[in-house]
Order: structure tokens, then C-alpha cells, then sequence
């Protein structure tokens, strides 16, 4: 289970905090009025994480394309895809 700490606390001990999530690749959740709001992850696992999702980005607009839906320009598919990210993340 990550370590929460309130977002007061966190940033008085961000320095060692680093250092645990940098050396000991923990992952720190950061609460903001008890509840979670961000989190601290090693580098390796945020390359990951977007490399995920870029993955995942491709696959949607090759899937989008092969059943024959619109054509939009790349900032128009990315600022739909924020949109559908925001709507997930409120649900």
C-alpha cells in the first residue's frame, strides 16, 4: 500500500520524500483535505506511464480510422481525448 501524507506534511518533508520514492522507488500519495491529489512516482514509472499511454492514444485513433470516423487534425483528436480524460476522471 502507497504512504499518504496531507499535502502540510508532505511539503515539509518533500526532501526526504524524494529521496524514498528516488532510492527506495516508492510511491507517495499526497492528500489534499484527506483526500488524494497527487502522487510522487519514480521517474522510470512516469516514462511508463506515458509511454502506456501513448500506446493506447495510437491504438484508439488507428481503431477510430479503420471504422471509417472523421478525420480531425491532431490537436483536435488530443483536446478530445483531454476531454474524455477529464470525464473519466470525474466519474
Amino acid at each position: 500500500m502507497d504512504d499518504t501524507y496531507p499535502l502540510v506534511q508532505a511539503r515539509d518533508e518533500l526532501g526526504q520524500l524524494v529521496n524514498r520514492v528516488r532510492h527506495g522507488h516508492e510511491t507517495i500519495v499526497i492528500s489534499d483535505y484527506g483526500t488524494p491529489a497527487a502522487a510522487l512516482i519514480p521517474v522510470d514509472e512516469l516514462a511508463e506511464l506515458r509511454r502506456l499511454r501513448d500506446e493506447a492514444d495510437i491504438a484508439d485513433a488507428e481503431a477510430r480510422k479503420a471504422a471509417g470516423g472523421p478525420v480531425v487534425t491532431h490537436e483536435a483528436f488530443m483536446a478530445e481525448l483531454a476531454t474524455e480524460d477529464r470525464q473519466a476522471a470525474a466519474s
